[in-house]
């Protein structure tokens, strides 16, 4: 009974100083310290500044390049040409939107999107509105919000009375220019055009002209 007792007893021992070593290891093992986040600081004056760069630099090159815009026949009568019922030309639409990408860097593609969006409301609008000459969404500049001529947008922004409210949230940002219209001989402050910027790999975007 003796010989079985005493193995049993050296085997218990063992696997105590076992556990021990076990404990002592893990006890030595330092935690590596996290690498804390980098949070950049946001600075509004930098992103108002660039903002109102992006948005001067796309009407300057507007005002001088607008009739490349028209050379794309987004639409077109189905049964005789500019008459109605109309469709969206998407083959056209797609060589348009191509040209926006490479030729008119301060659009983004969340403004390509939009108006992809926008395009396709058209073309749905075109199947109920079968008999309307003038085609829905076609009856003033995209670009200006208006029917006025680009130059009469970029005169109104480069005034010195003109003014330019921009409220940006992180990557994303509303402007309002504006600036004063004479009205009844009193001089009314209005808002000229509106846009909505978003920042694209690190670099402010025109994301949408306009309320519409």
């Amino acid at each position: 009974m003796r010989k079985i007792i005493f193995p049993l007893f050296i085997a218990a021992i063992m696997i105590a100083a076992c556990n021990d070593k076990k404990q002592n290891a893990a006890k030595d093992v330092v935690a590596e310290p996290r690498t804390p986040e980098v949070v950049v600081a946001q600075d509004p004056a930098k992103d108002s500044a660039e903002i109102k760069k992006v948005i001067t630099d796309f009407y300057n090159w507007y005002n001088k390049n607008y009739t490349k815009f028209q050379e794309y026949d987004l639409y077109n009568g189905i049964k005789k040409k500019d008459m109605p019922p109309y469709k969206i030309n998407w083959d056209q639409v797609t060589k348009y939107q191509d040209f926006i990408r490479t030729s008119v860097p301060q659009l983004g593609e969340t403004f390509i999107t939009n108006q992809k969006k926008f395009l396709q409301e058209c073309d749905s609008a075109f199947k109920i509105d079968v008999k309307d000459e003038m085609p829905y969404g076609f009856d003033w500049d995209w670009y200006t919000n208006s029917q006025e001529e680009p130059q009469y947008l970029l005169d109104e922004m480069n005034k010195p009375t003109s003014s330019w409210d921009i409220a940006v949230i992180g990557d994303a940002a509303n402007v309002n220019i504006g600036g004063f219209n004479d009205h009844a001989g009193k001089q009314e402050r209005i808002t000229f055009i509106t846009l909505a910027m978003k920042k694209e790999n690190g670099q402010w975007k025109i994301a949408k002209i306009g309320t519409e």
